[in-house]
């Protein structure tokens, strides 16, 4: 049991979770595990970015997703198929052909040499829904932190 926190903010963190499938579904358009494909690919790239010691803003973020440096960096650490299916527990071929929708939306690009990395339309499709998701973040947060004071 965690002390400090009640019905109401449990109900608050249970709406922030509602809220970001249905944001998901509205506005990206995509079944939730191909987000989470997305974003898994998404986590990947800022993962190298932070190994790389770079200390990027939220518009600098997106900004990369769409440079040479992007593909450089995603090639140099390369996530294949299989790393997505074992990391979100799916069956490879559930990955693949859920990739295959997403590369042709162009959210994600995929070669076998390359491997997977963010697609043209990722930054203009994906940056408002995270817009969202951190403002209801920051108010989830902040009822956090008034109930455990």
């Amino acid at each position: 049991m965690v002390k400090g926190i009640d019905n109401e903010l449990i109900y608050f963190i249970i709406s922030h979770h509602i809220n970001h499938f249905l944001n998901v579904k509205k506005m990206v358009k995509h079944d939730y595990e191909s987000h989470m494909i997305l974003s898994t690919v998404y986590t990947h790239f800022l993962y190298q970015t932070i190994t790389q010691g770079k200390s990027l803003s939220w518009t600098e973020v997106f900004d990369e997703t769409e440079t040479e440096d992007h593909k450089r960096l995603m090639k140099d650490k390369k996530l294949t198929i299989f790393a997505v299916a074992e990391n979100l527990s799916m069956p490879q071929e559930t990955v693949r052909r859920k990739l295959e929708k997403l590369t042709k939306k162009k959210l994600l690009e995929y070669s076998k040499s390359d491997g997977l990395s963010l697609g043209k339309k990722f930054k203009e499709t994906i940056e408002p829904l995270g817009r969202i998701d951190t403002e209801d973040s920051l108010k989830l947060y902040k009822k956090f932190a008034k109930q455990l004071k």
